[in-house]
């Protein structure tokens, strides 16, 4: 089989923990897109946190956004798709989390907010050079605005109280979805990676069975199902190895790329510098 679109993850799977590229991937993505390789990025990042990361890999495909609620052209900056929170939401969900011992964070767009810049939320922002905007009293904002996605970071053991509580309030209309551990999003019901997936399919002209798709998390794994290969890092929860047709090695066997070496040899094949 040829493939026509790698579509790769950013945290926890082309990222390393300190928010970088591994460089011999990075130069590795950079000549396969050189090569005539589609590539892109689903991510559950903001566009400002993920711009830095196509623009270093000389991204041209439309990217993946918010857990699949975004699409947007990386050469023109026009969204090509977007699928939002009911406006109110937000607002609806606020009693199960306002008391809960988690940082929750309001995604708008190109726009972040939150109630209190708490240390958490301040090294976030550091972290994917981003910048906050407090909201001060939650109801106006919260029971008035669309939004693309809330987060909760927290605890691993908090969030999954924090996860049944919301979903009493918020479904059918939204769903929640780990990006990490500690990382719990709120996302519209519809939106999802493997959508977006099946949207570039049309949009591209590439059927969905010559899409490769590498994911480490919960919201990976539509895409992980609906790609022609589905791949799982090797440190993915097991429900997630489950879902993917193939297991990228640990670093110390070569890790993604010896995967991608195998799966793409005409991109992949040879060490790029």
């Amino acid at each position: 089989m040829k493939y026509d679109l790698l579509v790769l993850d950013l945290d926890g799977t082309i990222l390393d923990g300190t928010s970088r590229l591994d460089p011999a991937l990075a130069a590795s993505v950079r000549g396969a897109v050189g090569g005539g390789l589609g590539v892109t990025l689903a991510t559950g990042r903001m566009p400002a946190g993920a711009r830095p990361y196509w623009q270093e890999l000389g991204i041209r495909a439309p990217v993946i956004l918010y857990n699949g609620g975004l699409i947007r052209d990386p050469a023109t900056g026009a969204d090509l798709f977007r699928d939002e929170l009911p406006a109110g939401l937000a607002w609806t969900a606020f009693p199960a989390f306002a008391n809960a011992p988690i940082h929750p964070l309001f995604f708008r767009g190109d726009a972040l907010y939150c109630l209190h810049r708490t240390v958490p939320i301040a090294a976030y922002c550091e972290e994917q050079g981003l910048a906050v905007e407090e909201i001060g009293e939650p109801e106006p904002f919260l029971s008035g605005t669309e939004l693309s996605k809330c987060l909760f970071m927290g605890h691993p053991d908090v969030l999954p109280i924090v996860r049944e509580d919301v979903l009493a309030r918020v479904a059918p209309a939204a769903r929640l979805v780990l990006s990490r551990p500690d990382y719990l999003e709120l996302v519209p019901a519809s939106a999802s990676k493997g959508r977006a997936l099946e949207w570039l399919a049309g949009r591209l002209e590439v059927p969905v069975e010559r899409m490769i798709a590498v994911g480490d998390q919960e919201n990976d794994v539509e895409m992980i199902r609906v790609a022609g290969v589905g791949v799982a890092m090797a440190h993915a929860p097991a429900g997630v190895r489950a879902a993917a047709a193939r297991v990228a090695p640990p670093p110390e066997a070569g890790g993604l790329l010896a995967l991608l070496a195998e799966l793409l040899p005409e991109h992949f094949g040879r060490t790029r510098t």
